[in-house]
């Protein structure tokens, strides 16, 4: 792999290294002003605003993925129709989208018809004629199927319109208030998450891996970087459990 550089000012004594951008790698002058959103200090602690917009919009979590700190960000306003991006979804949220769509038609036009039938006047023949009773009895079924699989991909088709509502809002992310941040702590309102994440590892292997844009059943569930850097967690982080043969890391921030 090609391994990216920090620019740097060196003299004859000292080599201070110019802050740069952590997601593209460039500085202040290429792509304007670096602002610290997170708890992050070091090589990673700066970035532009337009590139960590483009990085949550692409991961779907409001979250840094190496110390876990909620973003502050603040909606401005929604952007111009034409403005609009469309984003990638899955197969599998495709397929979750369409079965919300018509179980949604259907249950409106199936309530519809049970209701006109029930109530109006007009609808008396069909409610003293046993075919009519069994077809509602059929369409009362139907309609509790169709809830059951709206409340079921519910969550997921949500999660797709907050990913993009991400992408089509102007949004404003907040430098990193460490006096703001004490205090959250300090009163039990902290913007970190639970301090200790369990994930599964099938989550970062070939067999499941997440979409790159897949929210997770929780907003604030960030990604785990702890497969591809093991120093980010101790050595006796890693546990196996013998029943299920499912492997967990347990993520700790520091």
């Amino acid at each position: 792999g090609k391994t990216q550089a920090m620019p740097s000012t060196c003299s004859s004594e000292t080599c201070i290294p110019t802050p740069s951008c952590r997601i593209c790698f460039q500085g202040a002058e290429q792509q304007g002003d670096l602002l610290n959103p997170c708890r992050c200090d070091g090589s990673v602690r700066y970035t532009h605003q337009q590139c960590l917009l483009k990085w949550i919009s692409e991961r779907g979590c409001w979250t840094c993925e190496l110390c876990c700190y909620r973003f502050q960000v603040i909606a401005i306003n929604m952007k111009r129709p034409w403005q609009w991006q469309p984003i990638t979804i899955t197969l599998v949220e495709k397929v979750q989208i369409i079965a919300v769509f018509l179980g949604s038609l259907f249950l409106v036009a199936s309530i519809s018809w049970l209701l006109w039938s029930a109530l109006s006047p007009q609808a008396v023949w069909q409610r003293r004629d046993v075919l009519f009773q069994i077809c509602y009895g059929m369409y009362g079924f139907m309609d509790l199927v169709c809830v059951g699989l709206i409340v079921h991909e519910g969550a997921a088709v949500y999660n797709v319109f907050m990913r993009w509502r991400a992408v089509n809002l102007h949004w404003d992310v907040q430098s990193y208030d460490k006096a703001k941040d004490m205090e959250e702590t300090s009163t039990g309102h902290s913007s970190l998450g639970p301090r200790t994440l369990w994930l599964p590892l099938a989550t970062f292997g070939p067999s499941g891996p997440l979409h790159p844009t897949q929210l997770g059943s929780r907003p604030w569930t960030c990604l785990c970087l702890a497969p591809f850097c093991p120093g980010l967690v101790p050595g006796n982080s890693l546990s196996q459990d013998a029943d299920s043969g499912e492997v967990v890391i347990r993520v700790t921030s520091v």
